[in-house]
């Protein structure tokens, strides 16, 4: 029991990684779809690869959707909305119509006899009554650009009858109906009385939405879903038979039926288990592929934890769009994935996390081979064209591939399917436009991802090796000739690594602040000593390692300070690894022969190098301070400068933990040569 305890103690690391790949297959069985999967492919157009295909049980023929939306088209054609009319606007038009006439007829002459007013006032009441009787509409999008003949439901005093348009006013139509019979009417008074029934009007005739979408949603539920029938045992189809549309859409209805009937019996249980036992071994391929061939990014925890979250994101996405909106599924950016993915890990990488995120998938996409194949193809092109995202136009030519492999694949799918372009969809084609331009959230997905995760991309790189930046201005400022031996280690790392094989961009951001801790004490460096004086002179010579050392803590808290990530601080903690400062050292022999020196106050911190790109950076700092002191350089004093560092180091085991082979030095130390030469190449001395 104790041996097992102490295994797991010793192993957890490595059993918290299965763990998460076990947890990630769970989630993704539990969130997909409980359907068991039909056995068969087909595609209209090409022959029927299986054997001959009889009915398993009777099932009907379900119609296309474009017959179902065709029926519904019909049928709303002659659908005729519902509409309400109100009494009680009719009598508060009345109030104020009565109101409006006892205002505008005793503002008239004193002399007016009151039997024409009553006159005048039953006639207005009759006139309104016999128009809102009639009833005045009101206008609703509904029936917009419909002709009088247009027939309504009209809802009166709780009773349904059937009129049209042109059987009611509208608002305007009223009042021009009112006008007339005033003018016919034959008052001196006929502008009072027009004024007076042009402002009292009111519509009374209004569009009920609740009962004419309830009425459609009735009616569309009488339209059949079917228009067909197939009986067990009957031969469906042979092999080697062509697919026509008319066999495909018998074939996708016992599929539907095959499918739905699986997860409503007993069956569910085995279904589950077959998707669950699929998926598993998924995630184990995947697990297997990081482990033995991109172990450098299944030993980081943060790397896995990004994979499996980014997948569990896009195959949850995916489920959802399949099960509520089909229509949608090649609207999913699903190339954001390995585009995403190459940009913190590799390219080889992305590829098989993507084509195994989209096999996951697949599984429930409709027509799984299409899309399969689709969507791989615009993966591909998407990592090809944007490669390790280094610039912002990458991923904008990337949309531009994209979508072009989208049309290239879609217009060979419907060649090789159906022969014509009769049926090319520009919905489709919208579709694949939309899932390319949504490839431009890749932008604020890497964003998030370098924060939540302290990853670092090659975009990230770029903007912070701009010497413009605060920190390397300051550095130039206080430090120039610190300054100008960084820029000059940045070209020799980058130079070398491009030679080995290696991240050359974060060598170079790396080595541009490798040393800004020295910007706090400046002068205690002999690269920025102009004037003769050195304040080493005033001091011990513990204490002038103290300063020296301390150079390497300082940038340490500088770049945490100014939001360096961690890859680059690795640089400035590793630059010195676990050297002594010799040259101080050897002074505080010389000055105490016999005695004791502590080595722990003249020998830095460390670490030393743990990758090939810090190993590098180490190699180029140190001959490149070296190769300043040499007074007369050529080649020769260059060549004997550069092997006795370089050895020097490896004899101090500074390499030990980086992964960096003796080919690779040997290779680095011809390089640093070459480029220390052409560095100190001696010139022309022009005359006087």
């Amino acid at each position: 029991m104790n041996s097992i305890l102490s295994k797991l103690q010793h192993n957890y690391y490595e059993i918290f990684k299965i763990v998460l790949f076990i947890m990630a297959a769970a989630i993704v069985a539990l969130i997909s779809p409980q359907e068991s999967i039909f056995k068969y492919e087909f595609q209209v157009g090409k022959p029927w690869n299986h054997k001959d295909l009889i009915a398993p049980f009777d099932f009907p023929i379900q119609k296309t959707q474009k017959q179902i939306d065709d029926e519904k088209s019909v049928l709303m054609t002659g659908f005729m909305p519902y509409f309400g009319f109100n009494p009680e606007v009719t009598e508060t038009g009345i109030q104020q119509l009565l109101l409006n006439f006892g205002l505008a007829y005793g503002s008239k002459p004193v002399n007016r006899h009151a039997a024409d007013s009553l006159k005048l006032e039953s006639f207005l009441v009759e006139l309104f009554n016999s128009i809102e009787n009639k009833g005045v509409i009101r206008y609703d999008p509904v029936i917009e650009g419909k002709d009088p003949s247009f027939r309504i439901r009209l809802i009166k005093r709780n009773e349904l009858t059937v009129t049209t348009l042109g059987q009611m006013y509208d608002i305007r139509s009223a009042i021009e109906h009112a006008k007339f019979r005033i003018n016919k009417f034959h008052s001196p008074d006929s502008t009072l009385l027009r004024n007076v029934i042009s402002q009292s009007l009111l519509q009374n005739v209004f569009f009920d939405e609740s009962k004419t979408q309830l009425g459609q949603k009735e009616l569309l539920q009488e339209i059949s879903l079917n228009y067909g029938l197939v009986q067990k045992d009957e031969l469906i189809i042979s092999t080697g038979e062509l697919v026509t549309p008319d066999k495909y859409q018998i074939l996708i209805s016992l599929k539907n039926d095959y499918e739905k009937g699986m997860a409503t019996s007993d069956s569910w249980k085995l279904v589950l288990s077959g998707m669950t036992l699929l998926i598993i071994m998924l995630f184990l391929v995947q697990y297997l592929f990081m482990r033995f061939y991109k172990s450098q990014f299944y030993d980081e925890l943060k790397y896995i934890v990004l994979v499996l979250l980014t997948q569990l994101i896009f195959i949850g996405t995916a489920y959802l769009v399949f099960q509520l909106y089909p229509d949608w599924s090649y609207m999913i950016p699903f190339a954001i994935l390995p585009i995403v993915l190459s940009a913190f890990l590799d390219g080889g990488i992305a590829i098989v996390i993507y084509i195994i995120t989209l096999m996951l998938v697949g599984f429930y996409a409709p027509n799984s081979f299409e899309f399969l194949y689709t969507q791989s193809i615009a993966g591909l092109i998407g990592v090809f064209a944007v490669k390790k995202l280094s610039k912002r136009s990458d991923l904008f030519m990337g949309v531009t591939m994209v979508f072009v492999a989208f049309m290239v694949v879609y217009t060979g799918m419907l060649l090789a399917q159906e022969g014509t372009f009769n049926n090319f969809s520009t919905r489709m084609t919208a579709y694949f436009a939309a899932s390319s331009i949504l490839l431009l959230l890749a932008f604020p997905l890497i964003f998030l991802y370098e924060k939540m995760f302290g990853l670092i991309t090659q975009l990230t790189l770029l903007e912070l090796s701009n010497t413009n930046n605060m920190l390397l201005r300051d550095l130039s400022i206080k430090a120039p000739g610190t300054f100008q031996h960084s820029l000059q280690v940045a070209n020799l790392a980058s130079e070398a690594l491009f030679e080995i094989g290696g991240d050359t961009q974060l060598a170079r951001t790396g080595a541009l602040y490798h040393d800004i801790g020295k910007m706090n004490n400046p002068l205690y460096f002999v690269e920025n000593q102009s004037s003769g004086y050195n304040p080493h002179d005033e001091l011990s010579y513990e204490e002038s390692a103290r300063i020296i050392i301390g150079h390497v803590l300082d940038g340490i808290e500088m770049a945490r300070k100014n939001g360096l990530p961690e890859k680059i601080i690795d640089f400035i903690r590793t630059h010195h690894g676990t050297r002594r400062v010799e040259y101080f050292y050897r002074l505080e022999k010389k000055l105490n022969p016999g005695m004791e020196v502590d080595q722990s106050e003249f020998t830095y911190h460390g670490p030393a190098p743990f990758s090939r790109e810090t190993a590098v950076v180490m190699m180029a700092d140190s001959v490149e301070a070296a190769s300043r002191s040499l007074a007369q350089p050529d080649e020769q004093k260059i060549n004997d400068l550069v092997d006795n560092i370089i050895h020097s180091l490896m004899a101090d085991n500074q390499f030990m933990n980086a992964n960096i082979t003796m080919k690779e030095i040997t290779k680095v130390i011809k390089v640093l040569k070459k480029k220390l030469l052409n560095i100190h190449h001696s010139r022309i001395a022009y005359p006087d």
